[in-house]
């Protein structure tokens, strides 16, 4: 059984922060209605902000557990769209909501990842992160930080990133 540490480098707690940050840029803009643009436009900056800042907080982690590299590898793999050069080039032939609708699971983070993808991503990064570290306090529960967005089966969301990274170039 892995024993979690009792202090985490500061990076860990801003990567924490970050991550926590990323979920709840997800859950404001889930139902939020695509009109006035300005509000959409503001949650999804926030998340792409956060992403960049988390990608940059991974790079200072010194990991040495197996399971924790593979999931700092799936987050960087999987938010790799979020790279400035990516996003400067990238054009999304999916259209967005119509203006009479409202943001569902599968609107486009900057027109290059679903919304619950980067939801999973980001929840199961933070469930690592508590799985190796004592964030909050003193819990002793096992990671719970997704309970509203984490419902579906990692394979899966491993199989949409796959589906989608084979789209990028295209």
């Amino acid at each position: 059984m892995l024993e979690r540490h009792e202090h985490a480098p500061r990076c860990v707690y801003r990567l924490a922060d970050s991550l926590d940050s990323i979920l709840a840029a997800c859950e404001d803009l889930l139902g939020q209605p695509v009109e006035p643009i300005h509000n959409i436009l503001r949650l999804e900056l926030a998340a792409i902000t956060h992403v960049l800042q988390a990608r940059r907080y991974i790079e200072e982690i010194d990991v040495r557990e197996p399971s924790l590299v593979d999931e700092c590898i799936l987050f960087l793999a999987g938010t790799a769209a979020f790279d400035l050069g990516h996003l400067r080039s990238a054009r999304s032939t999916q259209p967005q909501p119509a203006a009479d609708q409202s943001i569902s699971h599968d609107y486009l983070i900057a027109r290059q990842v679903p919304l619950h993808v980067l939801a999973e991503l980001a929840g199961a990064m933070l469930d690592a992160l508590e799985t190796h570290f004592v964030l909050y306090g003193d819990e002793r529960d096992a990671p719970a930080a997704t309970s509203a967005m984490h419902h579906e089966n990692t394979n899966d969301i491993a199989v949409q990133l796959w589906e989608h990274a084979t789209t990028f170039g295209s």
